[in-house]
């Protein structure tokens, strides 16, 4: 069974490097790029909402002050890059810690609710701060990625780098789910109560997933930021935080690959609603209604149910 699995990942993480060496067309390149930045994104908000059950409208202001902070890093102060994306996925994992420290003792729609007024008050302060951010024109030219003096400002390239990057963090994300406190949030996320009655720390465990989840979520608005090399506020939209949250919902909640495959759906989605502009909203809480009424595991469930359809079959016929 370990022989299988290892072999599989190995094949998941090899197939990607594949079709990327053999596209040669920018668009599809491009496309893969925002699959693995938005993957990055699902982690983080699949930490908090799908493993610990704490809903999230706000997420985009994570991502805004993941790909601010590296811009401001980079631009201001001269630190390469890749050392400005680490400095500033970890500035968000404090904001995330700090966040959570006043809405862990609320629930359901209050807490969302605050979450959303967090993202508006980020939205709001990239607008206002005209010094530092930008105002509403944004940051320009920001440096693509580098590593001891080599640029990736191809997109194949890019795609290559940050692809192991992603390998490299979903492997420390199963580390985390998998370690006692990984295994605690479930019970969080069913009971807290019961949780707490059998000496569960919820309130510690609740501020470790803010601050997870802050991580990658700045890591995928820093990489974001170095990807486009041009960031303003109207892209941390609410739009944004709902779009995440579909990924999360449509890909299974409180799953790794489940995050992965929403991002990828959603991003090709994403490029055939561009001409419906606003009214992609609809679509997008239409798709949330029917994974949530009809498919609550996701594509993960779904995926799982048709590959072990033809042995439960078989099992059948043996019985």
């Amino acid at each position: 069974m370990k022989r299988d699995k290892a072999i599989l990942f190995l094949f998941t993480c090899l197939l990607p490097f594949l079709m990327v060496g053999l596209t040669h067309n920018i668009y599809y390149l491009r496309l893969f790029n925002l699959m693995v930045i938005y993957s990055f994104f699902t982690l983080g908000l699949n930490i908090l909402t799908g493993f610990t059950g704490i809903t999230s409208f706000g997420h985009a202001g994570f991502f805004a002050v993941g790909a601010y902070g590296t811009a401001l890093l980079s631009l201001r102060f001269g630190i390469p890059s890749l050392l400005a994306v680490l400095l500033s996925s970890f500035l968000t994992a404090i904001v995330g810690f700090v966040i959570g420290l006043p809405v862990i003792r609320i629930s359901g729609i209050y807490l969302a609710m605050v979450t959303l007024g967090f993202a508006e008050f980020i939205k709001l302060l990239a607008i206002n701060w005209e010094v530092v951010t930008g105002g509403p024109l944004g940051i320009s030219n920001i440096p693509s990625l580098s590593i001891f003096g080599y640029s990736f400002e191809g997109e194949r390239s890019l795609f290559l780098f940050i692809y192991t990057l992603l390998i490299i963090s979903t492997v420390i994300f199963y580390q985390i789910v998998n370690s006692p406190y990984g295994q605690s949030l479930p019970a969080i996320k069913d009971d807290e109560r019961a949780a707490q009655s059998i000496g569960i720390p919820c309130v510690k465990n609740k501020l470790i997933s803010f601050y997870i989840s802050g991580f990658y979520s700045g890591l995928a608005g820093a990489l974001y930021a170095h990807f486009e090399r041009f960031i303003s506020p109207d892209i941390f939209s609410f739009d944004l935080s709902i779009l995440v949250l579909c990924m999360v919902v449509v890909g299974g909640m409180g799953s790794i690959i489940g995050s992965i495959l929403g991002s990828i759906i959603l991003v090709v989605l994403l490029e055939f609603l561009q001409p419906l502009g606003d009214y992609r909203l609809i679509v997008y809480g239409g798709l949330l209604m029917i994974m949530i009424m009809y498919f609550p595991q996701g594509l993960k469930g779904i995926l799982a149910h048709i590959i072990l359809w033809p042995f439960r079959k078989i099992k059948l016929q043996r019985v």
